[in-house]
């Protein structure tokens, strides 16, 4: 019989809608006739399309950092071997099929694309340039394993991780700031990406060790409400200096946190108006939708120029997005879905998710 443990997690709508904002702004920044560019150039900040990999690090940070804290706090220990091969399990099939149709159909070589198969093409130029983040997702969890078994070994607390990623997250941060004051290259590779990421999972630590205060925090709106305001005007009225580019990603990792402590409200039960749901499903397949959205914009932008009049940039501005959505939604339900099947039979999940409990979680967690 199959263990509690191993059956599949109730969805959360709120976490699938924070997923589908992300995602419809990364698709966006990349289309040729972006919405956000026009909306951000009338307001004269930065393309509010960059904010979808922030709030995309800081929700995955919470929920895949979340799960090896909340088995900590359930078993003890994390099974660090099991968590990165249920990860391999969600993550390379579809990441190494897009590699090889990538080479095989010549839209890039071998020789640009080898730094991603190796998955460390967030520190080389060339290759399909929007595969850089998910390499420091992929980073970010290896190292987040080895600290928890390392922290287990000598019987840490959650609170020293906590002070831990924080003073990683402020040296991340202080390590940007000087690569973009010195002419280095500072916005993709890990040693300078990493603090997104990192106060999803001080945030998922709060939500598993500490409740109260967390649902404490998400009740200080006018706090999350003012840090976006106060990152806009940043964009506003910055002087583009080189250390206001490295600021810059602070100031969307800050509003990928409010984002976080804005939306996400756990209301089980409660009936969402059909565009929140439509978001939502969008939020389901963000993972393919980010790896193939990409691929229908060049034919797409071939044919615009046969097309009469504007004609062909109303065809590519409505049908770009809409078919990268798409592919990216097939391309899950063909190879992530039967996957993620295969992977919960071979090894069962230790924990039923980041943020439900199972009542035998919750036994564990009271003991």
């Amino acid at each position: 019989m199959a263990s509690e443990h191993s059956r599949q997690p109730r969805r959360e709508i709120e976490l699938d809608f924070l997923r589908g904002i992300a995602i419809l702004l990364v698709v966006d920044v990349h289309s040729p006739y972006s919405l956000g560019d026009r909306f951000s150039g009338w307001l004269g900040i930065n393309p509010v399309g960059e904010f979808g990999v922030p709030i995309f690090f800081v929700l995955s940070g919470f929920l895949v950092g979340g799960l090896l804290i909340k088995e900590w706090k359930v078993r003890g220990r994390i099974d660090g071997k099991r968590f990165l091969i249920r990860r391999g399990f969600k993550v390379w099939p579809q990441f190494y099929l897009f590699l090889i149709l990538t080479v095989i159909t010549g839209h890039r070589s071998m020789a640009e694309m080898w730094p991603s198969f190796l998955n460390i093409q967030n520190y080389f130029p060339g290759g399909s340039a929007h595969l850089w983040s998910l390499a420091i997702e992929e980073h970010a969890y290896i190292f987040l394993t080895v600290l928890l078994l390392a922290a287990g070994r000598v019987g840490a607390r959650l609170r020293s991780i906590f002070v831990i990623l924080a003073v990683l997250s402020v040296a991340c941060s202080g390590l940007r700031l000087y690569s973009a004051c010195h002419g280095y290259s500072y916005f993709s590779p890990t040693h300078t990406r990493l603090s997104g990421i990192f106060y999803g999972v001080m945030l998922a630590i709060v939500y598993h060790s500490a409740p109260e205060i967390f649902r404490r925090m998400q009740s200080w709106w006018w706090l999350w409400f003012g840090l976006i305001l106060g990152a806009c005007a940043f964009f506003r009225f910055n002087a583009h200096h080189p250390w206001t580019l490295s600021v810059a990603i602070d100031m969307d990792e800050m509003i990928g946190v409010c984002a976080l402590m804005l939306l996400y409200k756990h209301r089980p039960g409660r009936v969402r108006p059909w565009p929140y749901r439509l978001v939502a499903w969008i939020g389901l397949y963000s993972y393919g939708i980010y790896l193939w959205h990409v691929l229908p914009l060049a034919p797409l932008e071939r044919a615009e120029g046969r097309m009469p009049g504007h004609l062909g940039a109303i065809v590519v501005a409505i049908m770009g997005p809409l078919a990268g959505i798409l592919l990216g939604a097939s391309m899950t339900k063909l190879v992530e879905f039967p996957m993620l099947r295969v992977r919960d039979r071979l090894f069962p999940r230790r924990v039923v998710s980041a943020v439900e409990d199972t009542p035998a979680e919750s036994r564990a967690l009271v003991q």
